[in-house]
């Protein structure tokens, strides 16, 4: 079997025919089914079947795929970090990081990057912390800066930068803030601004509604990412929302109500996350260093 073969197999789950996978691979058709008859027949199994959609995996098949992709991850790292030892090429850092992460950290840390590293380039993706993790471990990203994952944890490497925790924000005019400590309780009757279900954020937050019997929380605007510019909706109204505590300045002058310890844990750890194993480019390293720099600043 060759490297390319696997290149090949992947293309075909990918565009769920042999037909565009091989027009994509600028192959003919004949060239990539033998490609597929080759390591069909050192698996000693078929790895894809017909279907009315096109070519699907085998059980057998999607587990040879699976592991055919790390493969091809591990090979693609092994180019890279020999073509940064023969060439000294800075190249490109595909970097991701979380709505909910402090921006100014993250651009901060981009600046001076390119300010060092005048040959160094930055492709940027601002997207939800899963869809962050899964890009990472398809080898579509090379370095992110997100909550640390609580799922599949070993299968990421992580650099500590800081601690966070979330708080309940409402307008400064809210009457809740005239109050003493609250308890969730005191939240019931509430309308809030909270993301889709899908998100830990929110599922953390139904879960400690439901532990104290008191249903989930009142929503009257549901979002599917955590820009601060959504926190507009919030100001001058008495919706109540939930952001991190590090960067106050892009709550748009929302404040955190005072709740009682212990009634919302919603505790974070903010990491620079990559795959384990994976090669770091000088680029990449540096960025780390970094926000680790920039991370230890605001703390202080």
């Amino acid at each position: 079997m060759e490297t390319r073969d696997l290149e090949y197999l992947l293309a075909i789950p990918l565009h769920g025919s042999i037909g565009r996978a091989a027009e994509a691979l600028g192959l003919s058709q004949p060239a990539l089914t033998k490609a597929l008859q080759r390591v069909e027949a050192q698996a000693g199994l078929p790895l894809f079947e017909r279907s009315a959609n096109g070519m699907r995996p085998t059980q057998a098949g999607a587990r040879f795929l699976e592991r055919a992709r790390r493969i091809q991850l591990e090979y693609d790292d092994a180019l890279q970090e020999m073509q940064g030892i023969r060439t000294g090429q800075l190249g490109m850092l595909r970097l991701g990081y979380s709505p909910s992460i402090p921006e100014a950290l993250v651009l901060d840390a981009c600046r001076q990057l390119l300010r060092e590293r005048p040959a160094g380039r930055l492709r940027l993706h601002r997207r939800l912390a899963r869809e962050l993790t899964d890009s990472l471990q398809a080898g579509e990203l090379d370095l992110v800066v997100a909550p640390l994952p609580r799922q599949h944890a070993d299968a990421f490497a992580a650099t500590l930068l800081f601690d966070d925790s979330l708080a309940v924000l409402a307008d400064p005019a809210h009457p809740l803030h005239g109050r003493g400590p609250l308890r969730l309780a005191d939240l019931a009757e509430q309308e809030w601004l909270l993301p889709e279900p899908h998100i830990v954020l929110r599922q953390q937050v139904d879960a400690a509604f439901r532990q104290r019997g008191l249903g989930e929380p009142k929503l009257r605007i549901e979002i599917d990412f955590g820009s601060t510019s959504l926190f507009q909706l919030v100001a001058g109204t008495h919706l109540l929302t939930i952001a991190g505590t590090r960067d106050g300045a892009a709550h748009g002058g929302l404040r955190a109500l005072p709740l009682r310890q212990g009634e919302l844990d919603l505790g974070r750890r903010i990491g620079a996350i990559s795959r384990v194993g994976a090669y770091l480019s000088p680029l990449a390293q540096r960025m780390i260093e970094l926000l680790r720099e920039g991370s230890a600043h605001k703390r202080g």
